[in-house]
């Protein structure tokens, strides 16, 4: 019997192309802008309302403590965009902890520390320029380490959360679907926008901010250090306002360490927004993102 020629292919498995991952409307710009505006809101209303409830408990009226309180009530920001990438953006809950954005070890306590060097040395230099100039004139003020203690864990809770908001949840969700560059834009313009309302504001203020979050935008992009850029917003902050009691953003400290007794306005100093309305701001912002730039591009090289 014949069983024919024909010739029997084998079966070859494929293995199908792997699908891209579907880029998710809420990492657009517009909605991770309006998140963020959300988050913000609620987080605020929240902390508002827990920071007053304990100040009523516990009677308390006098103006340093309360003007404590107002860094603290920021910690309702905090826990809602933690709660909220917890819930919906895991990835960047992720780069909040030891891991940073890409998964190296970009937040370490060694960052954290240099960031606090770096925050209060950038602080202090624009600081002493405006003092060398004639434009402040300080006195002895309140010396109390708890109270000094107290504030700078205060601070640190008001300088993470805006660090959170728009560093982490705004630079990470936008990178989900943009440049990297496109989230530190968007973030840096927000950032600045939120500022508009703050007492003594002035266009050139407004400018000094947003180049601020830039240099703060710089550090997270190429440290990946979260971490690093709450410590340098948190001794920026600090040293402004608890330290040198100078206005901070136009905020007027109401407990410091050093006391101001008079201030004139110039090119180095703003009586109405401290030094973050001064020449001297700009340039230690353009100073600061350029060495991170360099810093980056050297460790690449080597």
């Amino acid at each position: 019997m014949n069983e024919g020629t024909n010739n029997v292919q084998p079966v070859v498995w494929t293995t199908p192309e792997p699908q891209a991952p579907r880029k998710k409307i809420r990492h657009m710009i517009w909605a991770v802008v309006l998140i963020a505006l959300a988050l913000m809101f609620v987080g605020q209303l929240l902390g508002e309302l827990g920071v007053y409830a304990l100040a009523g408990a516990f009677d308390i009226t006098d103006g340093p403590t309360l003007f404590l309180f107002m860094y603290l009530s920021f910690i309702g920001i905090d826990l809602v965009v933690l709660l909220y990438t917890l819930i919906c953006e895991r990835p960047i809950l992720r780069s909040f902890g030891l891991r940073g954005p890409n998964g190296g070890r970009g937040n370490t306590w060694k960052l954290f520390g240099l960031g606090l060097l770096v925050g209060f040395g950038l602080n202090a230099l624009c600081i002493l320029a405006a003092y060398l100039h004639g434009d402040l004139d300080f006195s002895a003020g309140r010396f109390d380490p708890l109270y000094l203690l107290a504030a700078l864990v205060c601070v640190c809770i008001q300088s993470g959360a805006e660090e959170l908001l728009c560093r982490g949840y705004m630079i990470g969700a936008l990178r989900e679907r943009y440049n990297v560059w496109v989230g530190a834009a968007v973030n840096t313009l927000l950032f600045g926008a939120l500022h508009l309302s703050n007492p003594g504001v002035t266009v050139f203020s407004v400018v000094n901010i947003v180049a601020f979050g830039l240099a703060m935008s710089v550090a997270m992009i190429k440290l990946e250090s979260l971490w690093f850029c709450i410590a340098v917003h948190t001794a920026w902050n600090y040293s402004q306002s608890i330290f040198f009691g100078l206005p901070n953003s136009g905020v007027v400290s109401k407990g410091s360490f050093l006391h101001l007794e008079a201030a004139t306005d110039s090119a180095l100093y703003s009586t109405a927004f401290g030094v973050e309305g001064a020449i001297t701001t700009t340039l230690v912002m353009l100073v600061f993102s350029l060495a991170v730039l360099l810093i980056a591009r050297r460790k690449a090289v080597g």
